[in-house]
């Protein structure tokens, strides 16, 4: 007896163990580049509590750049990211490029929006720019206060997120009584037209001919004859655009920055 209470105490600590890990597991990975984050804000940010994401997961990546609108292009932050192939990810790029102002070296910041795969169709143009331009985020990375605004940045995709997962749910338990509705509405607008259509029918008028041509005049072909007159051929040229897309399970990129 105190044998199998023993096992089984064994075996419900390792269980909690294991979904205690996988709940520790990070949704946010933060590759620091140039080292804008302490160690604490760095686990603070891996380990910040957001609303459901599904499976989309969350990249935070700092680099410097030569000038303020040479953004990273969209397959070298999907590699230095480890971002793995087809995977729904989000990433938050902080750029820092430095100048010289009266002499001292200063260093802007700038920060850009890439979204892959599945997460490319969640956000809609006006999300991008919303959540760019909210005061949360821009006023905190453009000061230089990174942590907060990386962390303004993730809560408001992960809200975006969740409202779409709430909405294609939503979407799907209205799916039977749409599609109902519309069987009636279209076999209501059939039957309709049908009616019509013999109503018309039977009531309209049939006149006689207004001058038998066949009786007073007649024709024969003699001869038929099919020219070709010739053909042309149009060609189009249609520009690819590289950094919207990609092989290899990857496809989005760049969306916006600041």
């Amino acid at each position: 007896m105190k044998k199998t209470l023993f096992f089984t105490l064994c075996i419900a600590l390792f269980l909690l163990l294991t979904f205690t890990v996988l709940a520790a597991d990070k949704r946010i990975e933060i590759r620091d580049d140039e080292e804008l984050l302490t160690a604490a804000e760095e686990a603070d940010l891996a380990s910040l509590p957001l609303a459901d994401t599904g499976e989309v997961t969350f990249y935070l990546y700092t680099l410097n750049t030569a000038a303020a609108n040479d953004y990273p292009l969209d397959n070298r932050v999907f590699e230095d990211c480890g971002i793995e192939s087809g995977e729904a990810a989000v990433v938050l790029v902080i750029r820092t490029v430095r100048a010289r102002t009266g002499g001292y070296a200063v260093s802007k910041f700038y920060y850009d929006f890439y979204t892959y795969n599945e997460a490319q169709s969640i956000f809609s143009d006006g999300d991008v720019d919303r959540i760019l331009d909210d005061s949360a985020v821009y006023d905190n990375i453009k000061a230089g206060n990174c942590y907060a605004g990386a962390k303004a940045f993730f809560s408001l995709c992960a809200a975006r997120i969740s409202s779409h997962y709430e909405e294609l749910t939503a979407r799907r338990d209205r799916a039977p009584l749409t599609a109902a509705i519309t069987g009636l509405i279209v076999g209501a607008i059939a039957a309709g037209c049908s009616v019509l259509g013999v109503f018309l029918y039977y009531r309209r008028k049939k006149h006689g001919e207004s001058y038998p041509l066949e009786h007073y005049a007649t024709l024969k072909l003699t001869a038929r004859e099919d020219r070709f007159v010739g053909s042309y051929v149009t060609r189009v040229r249609v520009q690819s655009n590289n950094g919207g897309s990609g092989g290899g399970g990857r496809s989005g990129g760049h969306r916006g920055g600041r």
